[in-house]
């Protein structure tokens, strides 16, 4: 995902991980982001978030804020950092290997001052509520 991360681990939530996916989605879209979503094979949520000139776009990539929901039951761990807007493999590597290191810094730093993590991990706190109807406990990871 990238260098930079921010990473929380909610506790007993892994039962409504794909509740908290789909409603983060669906309230990301309802405020103006532009927002990609996939249920990855290993049970992974792989989602990414972006709007306006938030982010760049470089050799015809756009980066995004990715969002990665991994259970590992009972719990979940939320990480989010800098990467490439849905699912590009072969132009990822590209990118990964020419531009990657000099952009994230930038990109990162951008998605630190507009607080755009922390806007996303909050929602995802307030959907495991919602979804489990009781307050579940989450921790950040340094």
């Amino acid at each position: 995902m990238g260098l930079f991360k921010s990473t929380r681990l909610f506790y007993n939530a892994s039962a409504y991980t794909d509740r908290v996916a789909n409603g983060l989605m669906a309230s990301m879209r309802y405020e103006g982001y532009e927002v990609d979503g996939v249920k990855l094979p290993s049970g992974d949520w792989d989602i990414s978030i972006k709007k306006g000139n938030l982010f760049k776009a470089v050799l015809g990539l756009q980066t995004a804020l990715k969002i990665v929901l991994s259970s590992a039951t009972p719990h979940v761990y939320v990480k989010a950092g800098v990467g490439i807007f849905g699912q590009q493999a072969i132009p990822t590597i590209l990118t990964v290997c020419i531009w990657w290191p000099f952009a994230i810094p930038q990109i990162w730093g951008i998605i630190k001052q507009s607080k755009l993590d922390e806007l996303v991990l909050d929602k995802i706190q307030k959907e495991f509520n919602r979804a489990s109807g009781q307050i579940i406990t989450s921790k950040k990871i340094e």
